[in-house]
């Protein structure tokens, strides 16, 4: 299956769009998920990052086609590994800091090293730009000024939001989900 015609599969929520925390979207048996996840909407808390949100703006996933250098931003099980691997089927390297904890196909989360973990994936993201890639980077994103050392790489950055509601791979328990979620700053639709 060609990688375009993945992508087109997706659920729609998981394209592109604003988180909604508490709308649940239906699933291909006409099932709901995610209502008892969401019950809380995170709130966006002026913190010195209130200006950030007009450096950042949502972009639409036939836009992203194009772009250098795509950011997918949601919570744990929100879809952005399944959106950046549809991605990379069509010619995108993709980069996530869980790749850092990842050794032999195993995956070891080690949160006293999340910081180096962050820094390697954007050392090997300015590495893949520099050699002419094209680069998406899936990681949660919570907080604005967390997407900063991207916007200074020297290439337009598109900014995706996954909003899925599915199991996350990783295992990240739901009380860590609920700290993201209050994190959470949306952006601000330019």
């Amino acid at each position: 299956m060609s990688a375009k015609r993945e992508f087109e599969r997706l659920p729609r929520s998981t394209r592109v769009r604003p988180h909604s925390w508490g709308t649940p979207e239906p699933t291909r048996r006409g099932q709901m998920h995610g209502p008892e996840l969401n019950e809380s909407r995170p709130q966006f808390r002026p913190d010195g990052d209130s200006q950030l949100a007009g450096r950042w703006k949502l972009t639409r996933a036939d836009s992203a086609r194009d772009a250098k250098l795509v950011l997918i931003r949601g919570l744990p099980g929100s879809g952005k590994s399944t959106m950046a691997r549809a991605m990379a089927a069509d010619g995108f390297v993709h980069l996530e800091a869980d790749m850092f904890f990842t050794v032999d196909g195993v995956y070891t989360y080690a949160a006293a090293r999340i910081r180096e973990a962050h820094h390697w994936c954007q050392k090997k993201t300015r590495q893949e730009l520099s050699a002419g890639q094209r680069v998406v980077v899936s990681n949660t994103f919570t907080q604005l000024h967390e997407m900063e050392p991207y916007q200074d790489m020297g290439t337009e950055v598109c900014v995706m939001e996954a909003s899925g509601c599915w199991p996350n791979t990783h295992g990240v328990p739901a009380e860590k989900v609920e700290m993201m979620k209050r994190r959470w700053q949306p952006l601000g639709l330019v």
